[in-house]
């Protein structure tokens, strides 16, 4: 099916993670639920690609686990897509370009972490209770994964060096 698409995550550790479960929480006690993905850690997207790129992208998560190692990051800014996409951006660093740039050629990326997708009515409403909430924090990178989306299907998670 077309519709499928592979996607490299870099993934956050347990304590980045909670920070961002804090404001999604914040987000959930005003209404807010939003067609986002919500079976998969919070993350940011290295790359999209094609089913029948799977093998080599096995490969590439793998080879990423050894060569690369988790790093820290300041998750610092809330921004919008089209106005149905509320997140948060990190400040891009060497380590997060570099590992980007290893994934995928993508040239038009812009790191992100997704809290919200819904119509922009919502994440108007929204944006506001997301900007009282958020603190800009340092968060840490510590995995990379492979998932198939829809429906989501986890296919490796590697851990990155300590």
């Amino acid at each position: 099916m077309e519709d499928k698409i592979l996607c490299i995550l870099a993934q956050y550790d347990e304590k980045t993670q909670q920070k961002l479960r804090n404001v999604q929480k914040v987000l959930l006690e005003n209404g807010f639920v939003g067609r986002q993905t919500a079976d998969v850690p919070y993350h940011m997207t290295l790359g999209t690609f094609k089913l029948s790129e799977e093998e080599s992208l096995r490969e590439k998560v793998k080879e990423v686990s050894k060569n690369f190692r988790g790093f820290d990051i300041r998750l610092n800014n809330i921004g919008l897509f089209e106005l149905d996409v509320l997140f948060i951006a990190p400040l891009v660093n060497y380590e997060l370009l570099n590992l980007q740039k290893f994934c995928s050629d993508d040239n038009e990326w812009t790191a992100h972490t997704t809290l919200l997708i819904d119509d922009h009515e919502v994440i108007h409403k929204a944006l506001p209770i997301v900007a009282e909430r958020f603190k800009s924090f340092v968060g840490r990178v510590e995995s990379i994964s492979l998932y198939e989306f829809w429906p989501t299907r986890l296919i490796l998670e590697e851990n990155l060096k300590i």
